[in-house]
């Protein structure tokens, strides 16, 4: 299931896997002259294998790809930021649209698992049976001493990036979450924004994740995100019992505006839209607010430029104003 359809999650949002890999004896993307090749070599180790994965799988050249279909791909967190510029890129992306594998982005083959909720053990699992497959083809640059080979040294050994995306807006409202996010980070836990490095947590939506894939087991890594993840869970959980109790006034009342301003509004930057979409998530996951015709993790990603479509900046604020005034 696309992990933020029908998905009233309400602090644990999705997980993420992903799996760097390189072949063996060929050069890492930014040193390639013959993409075109390796990309071949790849896609036909996907779609021409003997397993049901085959018929998983579609195969997206991003080269020639219309670049708000680009930006869609991106906002649903099927291909990464860079891969939506640039050239050289392309994707095979599963029928139920929980797994990607993005081909030429900084390793020859990221391959990503993506699901709603909590489910970093089960993400992890289909990703080494997408991971089995393709390597029955080809052979992985791999080092005994080192592991899997990436053209960025930090990914280096298990090539596993394992990751949660957190709600937190009532620690980011009492300005709790600078402390617990230095905390993790003094742990080897890299926190981000929504879509990764360098970006901001729009809709107070953080990516938390492992920092180091050198010198630890894939299981130790995701048991140790597990573990942290849900101490985060547990002081987002004890701070909106705390607002409740101690300001239940100033907590409804925030929430009841941003409600308000979504309902009604004529029209919406993207930004205040995804921020005012965060209390009423709050809200609901909370019982101050009924659910809506459309839940409002799903309508933060249909509020994004690349899904509403306008001719200018202006034509789609008041479409996305006017989406959300039906839909929540």
């Amino acid at each position: 299931m696309v992990w933020y359809k029908n998905n009233d999650a309400d602090i644990i949002v999705s997980t993420r896997i992903r799996l760097a890999r390189n072949l063996e004896g060929v050069p890492f993307p930014g040193a390639l002259k013959d993409k075109a090749s390796v990309t071949n070599k790849i896609k036909e180790a996907v779609l021409g294998s003997n397993s049901t994965l085959a018929g998983e799988f579609e195969f997206i050249d991003l080269d020639k790809t219309p670049q708000n279909e680009k930006d869609k791909l991106r906002e649903e967190h099927l291909i990464s930021p860079e891969m939506s510029e640039g050239s050289g890129h392309s994707v095979l992306i599963s029928s139920d649209r929980t797994m990607s594998i993005m081909l030429m982005e900084e390793d020859h083959i990221r391959l990503q698992i993506i699901e709603n909720g909590g489910k970093l053990k089960e993400a992890f699992k289909t990703a080494s049976r997408v991971d089995d497959v393709i390597e029955e083809s080809l052979s992985y640059a791999f080092d005994e001493k080192f592991g899997y080979l990436t053209a960025c040294p930090t990914n280096t050994g298990t090539g596993l990036r394992a990751s949660v995306m957190l709600h937190l807006p009532a620690l980011t409202m009492t300005d709790n979450i600078g402390r617990i996010l230095s905390s993790v980070n003094n742990m080897g836990i890299a926190v981000r924004g929504l879509y990764g490095e360098g970006t901001r947590a729009y809709g107070n939506l953080y990516q938390v994740s492992n920092q180091v894939t050198l010198g630890l087991s894939e299981e130790e890594i995701i048991d140790k995100l597990e573990n942290i993840a849900k101490q985060i869970v547990d002081a987002e959980k004890k701070t909106r019992a705390a607002l409740a109790e101690k300001n239940e006034s100033y907590l409804k009342n925030k929430i009841m505006r941003s409600y308000g301003l979504l309902k009604y509004a004529y029209t919406m930057e993207s930004s205040e839209a995804r921020e005012l979409l965060s209390d009423v998530i709050l809200g609901q996951n909370m019982g101050i607010l009924p659910k809506g015709k459309t839940l409002p993790l799903e309508c933060m990603i249909n509020v994004t430029p690349s899904f509403i479509g306008a001719s200018s900046p202006a034509e789609r604020d008041l479409k996305r104003a006017s989406y959300l005034n039906e839909n929540i």
